[in-house]
């Protein structure tokens, strides 16, 4: 039964990517014909004679940069026009488990507000603003990006210019308008004025989160999961978790803003999450809906593999399903990739690297739990999750196909190409522009950031010390969708 209803899953989604798609470049649902539909009804019926195996893959290459690039993990990204906007973050790898070295350093901090044109090779950095240095040299911090303005909230940092280490989370909410951010970098430091860069800059508690997800769906915010955690870091010591889905709206008297309508839908076991997956999920109505996935931390300090399925965002009523599928791998903030065909069918969610609850071992050819008794090690996998807005499936890809080319991914950035960009949906990829004209090895954008590896532990292991790093390579990321596997009925 299972397998009967992954493969009706995958079926659904490949004959909603075969009906919009063709080599011709024709991308219009409504000039399919009839014997067009048909051709791709075939293909459809061979995938389930094949059971539950994944025809989409994904590659990573790296990327000659002749540009300065700074290396960078656990910051807010927003994109416009091909160019990135980068804040806050961190300049090193994994902050490890114990206090020596000592963690979360004020020196590690990104200090910089940058710009980067990955399509120009050319990188532009100023330093954040003293009056804004505290809330936005932030670590971990929440963001969403609406058009032109980005909001940014919370993030871990220090209570005062004069702490050595990180010792606070923010209770700072941004609005950002993103082009004259750009300007504002661009111009080094000396225009527009600050108010036109961020219009909005709001104090309050209710934000005062790092490790969750910002999401504006409706002019309605959600602030999902997370914590507060208060003092220098300190090995085994948790936060205050959130427990929730926070909800709030802005509301403006003359020139002030305030945050209004605050509530919080709360469930302390299935939301008690934070540095996990959202994915969004396209419906029917071309509403947004919302996917959790994975996240840390259970009472047996690793991950939760159970999705949370979020609906009602349009309305500003949130409401939580909890889904039965039980994913393997990478379920701590990745570089993720959200790949769409048109509202109200599967979406794919292609997640790169990050922290696993399962590894591949070469030497059984087969996935395992953890890293020869180490919990939750580095990825150097990447997952494929299909969803249909209520129940999922996941395919991870494991040789032949390619591993990734190193434990990489984790608090890492997708930044999608501008021209596969679904239309009104900024950070999603529309595969209908993806396979228009070829199927394999399409480049659909970038890898940036994140933590780099030499291992899948970290830190003092049998085999020696485990180094990690701010990662400096830039990743292009290739999709193939194989076609001749699918019609041969050969598939790995």
């Amino acid at each position: 039964m299972k397998k009967y209803f992954q493969s009706t899953l995958l079926i659904a989604f490949c004959f909603a990517l075969f009906s919009c798609s063709n080599p011709s470049g024709n991308t219009q649902v409504e000039n399919k014909d009839n014997n067009e539909v048909s051709k791709f009804s075939d293909l459809a019926l061979q995938l389930l004679q094949n059971g539950n195996e994944n025809p989409f893959s994904i590659t990573l290459r790296a990327e000659k940069t002749n540009f300065y690039l700074p290396a960078l993990q656990s910051y807010a990204d927003a994109t416009y026009n091909g160019l990135w906007i980068i804040i806050g973050g961190q300049v090193v790898g994994f902050h490890g488990t114990s206090n020596n070295p000592p963690p979360f350093l004020t020196s590690f901090a990104n200090d910089s507000l940058w710009v980067i044109d990955a399509a120009q090779g050319k990188s532009y950095g100023v330093p954040i603003p003293k009056a804004f240095l505290i809330s936005l040299a932030v670590t971990n911090p929440q963001s969403y990006q609406v058009g032109n303005d980005f909001y940014l909230c919370g993030g871990y940092t220090v209570s005062d210019p004069s702490q050595t280490r990180l010792n606070t989370t923010s209770n700072y909410f941004f609005k950002i308008n993103i082009p004259n951010f750009i300007e504002y970098v661009q111009s080094g430091g000396n225009s527009p004025a600050l108010s036109d860069v961020f219009p909005i800059a709001i104090q309050n508690n209710f934000v005062r989160v790092s490790g969750g997800e910002l999401w504006v769906v409706n002019d309605n915010f959600y602030l999902i999961g997370g914590q507060d955690y208060e003092g220098a870091y300190s090995a085994g010591l948790n936060g205050k978790y959130t427990n929730s889905i926070r909800s709030f709206t802005l509301q403006q008297s003359g020139a002030t803003w305030a945050l209004a309508n605050m509530d919080s839908l709360v469930d302390p076991v299935n939301l008690h999450r934070r540095d996990f997956n959202l994915v969004p999920y396209v419906a029917a109505d071309r509403s947004l809906e919302a996917i959790l996935y994975g996240g840390v931390f259970t009472s047996q300090d690793l991950s939760y593999n159970n999705p949370v399925y979020i609906k009602g965002l349009s309305t500003g009523n949130p409401v939580i399903t909890i889904g039965t599928m039980h994913q393997k791998c990478n379920q701590y903030t990745c570089a993720l990739a959200p790949m769409y065909i048109l509202p109200g069918a599967g979406m794919l969610y292609g997640m790169i690297g990050g922290i696993s609850y399962m590894k591949y071992d070469p030497d059984s050819g087969r996935l395992v739990i953890g890293d020869n008794g180490m919990p939750m090690p580095f990825s150097n996998l990447v997952d494929f999750i299909i969803s249909d807005g209520d129940s999922s499936v996941e395919y991870v890809q494991t040789p032949p196909q390619p591993l990734l080319p190193g434990y990489l991914g984790s608090n890492a950035s997708f930044m999608p190409l501008p021209q596969y960009i679904a239309t009104g949906y900024p950070n999603i990829v529309d595969l209908n522009k993806v396979f228009s004209n070829a199927f394999s090895s399409v480049k659909i954008g970038y890898v940036f950031g994140g933590i780099l590896s030499d291992g899948p532990t970290s830190g003092t292991t049998p085999k020696g010390h485990v180094n990690t790093y701010a990662n400096p390579v830039l990743y292009s990321v290739h999709i193939s969708l194989d076609l001749e596997k699918v019609k041969n009925n050969k598939m790995n």
